[in-house]
């Protein structure tokens, strides 16, 4: 048995699947589950090790919306963590249990997000972020340059003794984020710096 604290759950995309998140002190997971018993994916986030989260959409998808939509975490070591969950639909009412918890599972996750003071950016007034989008949309493959300048600068901190945590404090104690803000308003995906998560979050 594992000592982490269930936060919630939501439909996952896919058929006969739940997402539930999980968090300690040192992490949030998210694990998908089949038939409600067996866990078939894992998804676990070190909370020192976020450089930015984002929500989006894939469009273009073969789902019921046309969109599929996803939570992305882009970590301070370069990897990309994205998890599939469902869109709120506006074919559905405001009290159908799908949205309800799907709305509460993207919430819940800003919330911890906000909790670690990393960054966040992007989403929805459905969920608490009722804020206009910038000039451009941020999607996954815009994060791949970000991606590779956090690993290359991970890798720099790299030696002997130095644990992944360890790098992560270390490259936060440089302003890593201060960088990533700049680089994130540099191309246009973040217009200002008040528009982050933890400036514009709403609670429901």
């Amino acid at each position: 048995m594992d000592d982490m604290k269930l936060l919630c759950m939501a439909p996952a995309q896919d058929l006969f699947c739940d997402l539930l998140m999980y968090k300690d002190d040192e992490y949030i997971e998210i694990r998908l589950l089949l038939f409600k018993k067996i866990v078939i994916k894992k998804w676990t986030i070190p909370r020192n090790g976020i450089a930015f989260a984002m929500v989006g959409n894939d469009k273009g998808a073969s789902s019921d919306y046309r969109d599929t939509a996803y939570i992305a975490c882009i970590l301070l070591n370069g990897k990309l963590l994205k998890i599939p969950v469902m869109q709120i639909s506006n074919d559905r009412k405001d009290d159908d249990p799908r949205n309800v918890l799907t709305e509460k599972f993207y919430r819940t996750f800003i919330e911890e997000v906000i909790k670690t003071e990393s960054i966040g950016i992007c989403g929805t007034y459905k969920y608490g972020i009722n804020v206009r989008p910038p000039r451009l949309n941020i999607d996954i493959n815009d994060t791949k340059e970000y991606r590779k300048r956090l690993s290359e600068i991970y890798k720099e901190k790299q030696n002997g003794y130095r644990t992944p945590d360890d790098i992560y404090s270390l490259m936060k104690a440089e302003n890593i984020q201060g960088k990533i803000l700049d680089w994130l308003q540099n191309d246009g995906f973040l217009h200002s710096r008040k528009y982050t998560w933890d400036k514009v979050y709403k609670k429901d």
